[in-house]
């Protein structure tokens, strides 16, 4: 088996380079822990070279040295020893355990810190724990991964942006995602794209390969972040990517492939039933039977019962014909998706490095699908002197997104697979799309025709410099820069049914994005007795350049696709912005017996987007802790940690009101038909930052040295809301931007880790639940001093005490059954039995506008996950549970794909169990047409439910080989698993966890016709040699 293993593996090997030194003896030995008991996995080193290996799994381990080097044993928690060879060929080594290195270290901002001394709130992210699952992007895989963290997949096309929220949402033109730090240095994040064929944003953190991450930590609460000041409103997520180590050269391979299938598809009526329901809506109108099905609506309107030879409209209703559209749109078979990952690394003590090739590659569930990424990564550590250390790093990647039309969209290709009229064919019988009785386009012509292609390229590239003038105080300088090149074609062909009256419509939108930055930190930590201190001081100096170019054409020539190939152009435009930050910063740490913890934050933010007046912003922090189990008189076996922590802070926000929101800005116009120039925007000289005040109360408390758990209480208020102030029309201008805004979010996190068996079996167990309270506390007012509603979406609504983004809209009661009276007004309107029955708030006898009241909302209450691991020796089984409790959804896809819809629309088949004399016991209207129809399809209660859900997010079985087995260092391990395998869930769409406007902050909550999530089975192997 070695031999296989080995000739497999050669053209691998041939890709590194390795380092031979003279071999004058081999040199054996076994080393133990503590308790004399075998200790496999110890990196065996030969100081200042970069020969090494590893003990296998009884300690055991042989090396090629010369008399005279020095082996250097090291495993983590245990103390490194150095060993000098001599005449011996045979070294022993009994290891000793190292209680510092024992404790966990925690990245923060700008450092490092033990979790023992943590006084804020930080979530770390154990990235062997999520490693496995299937997603392109770093936010996917932070989902139900850190309590307090809300990560909710937007949509199941691939490559689209997850929606990601750190404590609730604190802003409203501005953005809610939290800041993304990578090794230190800033990153761009959020979607880019003109989006033209509507729906969901494309994630340009799905450029970043997650395999190359050692680890996550979440900054959650404002004395953690305010350290990033302006950036740190929403939370910070810190990203420490993987580093090579002394020793020998490894190479690790990991690949995966899945097979993906919707969870859940849309069932429609038949044909037959089609056009039973809208005979009945008919009849109930016009008085006669079978109306649309015999040609009795006109000469437009074809004789379906005699065209398809039926010889009854029973016959008829029971019978079905033409092609099935939903399935059309959809692949006959799994969607295809494969990772494959190569890493190379290795070095010596003086000089490491890290090189990581990765190609991803996802098929969508629906034709014409799909999202391709290939990245490398390369980095580098130099110990150039004993004072002076260099690191540098470069990400590479490129992404191809093939999208189809979407949802947000009339003609979106799963929007029209449901309401196009059934009964047709989707091909002519020469093969060529069938356009003609369809009302806005063929779904399949929609999705295989019709298209969305993006190519972005990304580019990160940092270099850092450590000089340590002692060992306790040093400075560290690095400096970052990052390109983004998003490209994106929208393009309808003339045989499209959208693109028949443009001739083709071509459009072409390029956002290039150039970031960079440069920060420099002086750092300083000693001990005067029992008392520790540390302190930085730092600045940050930060330029970002955007070009955005968009070009639109039609009347495109058949086999031609980009826009200069139109005849009549559209649009061309080109917008090109810049804004810049400069920011100094500090912080101080003192601890006291490492028991008793202080620490402080300052950070002057100053930004272009502001005028001079209010250019600078401050941002403090302080927090406290207080290690109570490390008091004597504390000591027990059952409460082995308790720890009491304090915070508070300041951060700040300026986006939203983009690079000029603050300014007077002129632009070129026409007028009668001179050119000239015009003022379009008001300026603001007064505009100020948003600001989030925070405060958190926690503990950490470990019971019986086996059960860690975490509680924060936070009280989070944002104060100076940016918004776009409505205006007179006087002036000329419709719009101001102001501070005019606050929002609270308060909650409560409680985090149980559960170490339950160790040994040759254990099982451990994580249990994470987080509450939220979030509610709009002031708002703009008008002339009489009332706060303004600002309405958004759909049916979401921004008002002063209700939920950022609450629905509005009437609320459903029922429908109205024979006997109950009717009030005159809603007789007159045509309201009879088995209509929609909404209450009447004003008690007018009518029901209009007036009796809008809050109807649901969107952000959930409650969020968590409950995830177990098991391992059995070499076998390990886990398993994680993800749940959103008390939110709703607003199903828009049911006001045009539910009873109440148009009746040229086809509908759910669930739509079936309308209201008759006959069925009362319903609560879907009966089948209407003209003016009830609308009045029954008014946004309310009926369309708004319960989007609560609990669903098996991964299941993964894995089995790790013996390193005895494979000898020389190798390791392997094979897995099968998981995703998206069972969804509880009362909502009757696709998937209660999507949002048809992706990430906006208040029209969240919106579901028409967007593409559920899929299920995932996969297989991987992970090797290492």
């Amino acid at each position: 088996m070695k031999a296989k293993l080995a000739w497999m593996l050669t053209p691998l090997l041939a890709l590194c380079i390795s380092f031979s030194y003279a071999q004058e003896k081999t040199v054996s030995g076994n080393v133990t822990d503590q308790d004399g008991l075998p200790l496999p996995g110890v990196a065996v080193v030969v100081v200042g070279t970069s020969n090494g290996t590893q003990t296998d799994f009884d300690g055991n381990y042989t090396i090629a040295v010369s008399t005279g080097q020095v082996l250097r044993f090291s495993y983590i928690g245990q103390k490194t020893v150095d060993r000098t060879v001599g005449a011996s060929s045979s070294i022993n080594v009994q290891m000793e355990q190292d209680a510092q290195a024992l404790e966990e270290v925690v990245v923060v901002g700008f450092g490092e810190q033990t979790k023992k001394s943590l006084t804020t709130s930080v979530a770390k992210v154990d990235a062997e724990t999520v490693k496995n699952i299937v997603t392109p992007t770093i936010s996917g895989a932070l989902q139900g991964a850190a309590n307090g963290l809300q990560v909710n997949q937007n949509s199941g096309a691939p490559g689209t942006a997850f929606s990601v929220r750190v404590r609730g949402a604190s802003s409203i033109n501005g953005s809610n995602e939290p800041l993304y730090v990578v090794d230190g240095v800033p990153i761009l994040s959020g979607s880019v794209g003109a989006n033209a064929f509507g729906g969901q944003d494309n994630d340009v953190l799905a450029n970043l390969n997650f395999n190359d991450i050692e680890s996550i930590q979440v900054l959650k609460d404002a004395s953690s972040a305010a350290i990033y000041g302006a950036r740190g409103a929403n939370g910070v997520v810190l990203i420490t990517t993987k580093r090579g180590k002394a020793g020998k050269v490894t190479v690790e391979v990991n690949s995966q492939i899945g097979y993906q299938k919707e969870i859940n598809r849309y069932e429609v009526f038949t044909a037959g039933q089609y056009y039973q329901f809208a005979d009945t809506a008919f009849e109930d109108a016009f008085g006669a039977p079978g109306l649309l099905s015999t040609g009795g609506l006109g000469a437009s309107f074809p004789n379906i019962l005699d065209q398809q030879g039926f010889a009854s409209l029973d016959e008829l209703y029971a019978s079905d014909w033409g092609d099935n559209y939903v399935d059309a749109i959809y692949r006959g078979s799994p969607a295809v998706v494969k990772t494959m990952d190569v890493t190379v690394s290795g070095g010596s003590e003086k000089a490491r490095f890290y090189a990581n090739f990765s190609d991803f590659n996802q098929e969508g569930v629906i034709k014409n699908q799909g999202f391709d990424r290939r990245s490398l990564t390369f980095n580098a550590n130099f110990k150039a002197t004993d004072k002076l250390d260099l690191d540098a790093a470069v990400t590479v990647s490129q992404s191809d997104n093939s999208r189809i039309n979407g949802d947000n969209n009339i003609y979106g290709a799963l929007t029209t697979s449901v309401l196009e009229t059934p009964g047709n064919t989707l091909f002519n019988e020469d093969g060529t799309y069938n356009t003609s009785p369809f009302t806005f386009s063929n779904p399949l012509q929609n999705a295989v025709v019709d298209k969305s292609d993006t190519r972005t390229f990304r580019m990160i590239s940092n270099l850092g410099l450590r000089y340590k003038f002692t060992p306790k105080f040093n400075v560290y300088s690095k400096a970052s820069l990052e390109r983004l090149d998003f490209k994106e074609l929208v393009f309808t062909p003339a045989t499209s049914r959208r693109g028949i009256a443009s001739g083709g419509d071509s459009t072409k939108e390029i956002n290039l994005i150039n970031r960079w930055n440069v920060t420099t930190t002086l750092n300083y930590s000693d001990t005067f007795g029992n008392w520790d201190l540390s302190g930085l001081l730092g600045y940050t100096f930060e330029g970002t350049n955007t070009d955005d170019i968009v070009t639109q054409t039609q009347s495109i020539p058949a086999g031609f696709e980009l826009p200069g190939a139109g005849a009549v152009p559209i649009a061309a435009t080109n917008e090109i912005r810049e804004n810049k930050i400069f920011s100094y910063f500090g912080r101080v740490g003192l601890s006291y017996k490492e028991k008793v913890f202080l620490e402080g934050t300052m950070r002057a933010d100053a930004s272009s987007v502001f005028g001079a007046g209010n250019a600078i912003g401050y941002f403090p922090a302080a927090s406290a802790a207080y290690l109570m189990s490390e008091e004597d008189w504390f000591k027990n076996n059952v409460l082995t940690t308790f720890k009491v922590r304090a915070s508070w802070g300041k951060t700040g926000n300026q986006s939203g009101i983009g690079n000029f929101g603050s300014r007077f800005l002129a632009g070129v116009t026409n007028y009668a038909p001179r050119p000239g120039t015009a003022i379009t925007q008001l300026g603001a000289p007064d505009l100020s930052w948003e600001t989030t005040t925070q405060y958190d109360l926690g503990a950490d408390i470990t019971l019986f040295n086996k059960i860690d758990i975490a509680y924060d209480y936070y009280n989070k208020e944002t104060t100076d809301v940016l918004l776009s102030r409505p205006l007179r029309n006087s002036s000329g201008f419709t719009t101001v931007n102001a501070n005019v805004g606050d929002i609270s979010n308060k909650g409560h996190e409680i985090s149980i880790n559960a170490r339950i068996f160790e040994g040759d079996f254990s099982w451990t167990s994580q249990f994470q639940v987080a509450y939220l309270d979030n509610e709009v506390t002031s708002l703009q007012t008008d002339a009489a001093g009332e706060f303004i509603p600002i309405d958004q979406g759909f049916a979401n609504r921004i008002a002063v005490g209700q939920q950022l983004g609450a629905f509005f809209g009437l609320e459903a009661d029922g429908l109205w059954q024979e006997g109950e009276t009717i009030p005159d007004a809603l007789v007159a309107r045509g309201v009879e039995a088995g209509d929609v029955k909404y209450v009447d708030q004003d008690g007018n006898g009518d029901i209009n506008a007036n009796d809008r009241v809050f109807i649901g909302n969107p952000l959930p209450k409650w969020t968590g996950n409950f995830r177990n691991t098991f391992r059995f020796k070499g076998f390990d089984l886990s398993a994680n549970f993800q749940f959103e409790e008390d939110k709703d959804i607003f199903n828009n896809s049911m006001a045009f794909g539910g009873a109440t819809g148009s009746w040229s629309f086809n509908k759910f088949a669930s739509q079936l169990d309308y209201w008759t004399p006959e069925n009362t016991d319903t609560d879907i209207p009966r089948p209407r047409f003209g003016g009830v129809q609308s009045y029954n399809n008014q946004d309310s209660s009926r369309l708004i439910e319960d989007a609560s859900y609990v669903r098996l997010k991964e299941i993964v079985l894995g089995y790790t080989f013996s390193p005895e087995l494979l000898g020389n260092g190798m390791s392997l391990r094979v897995y099968v698993g998981g995703d998206n395998l069972v969804t509880w869930t009362d909502y009757s769409g696709l998937d209660p966890e999507v949002n048809t406007f992706g990430n906006t902050n208040a029209s969240r909550g919106t579901d028409f016709f967007t593409q559920g999530l899929n299920r995932t089975y996969k297989f991987g192997v992970n090797f290492k040699f």
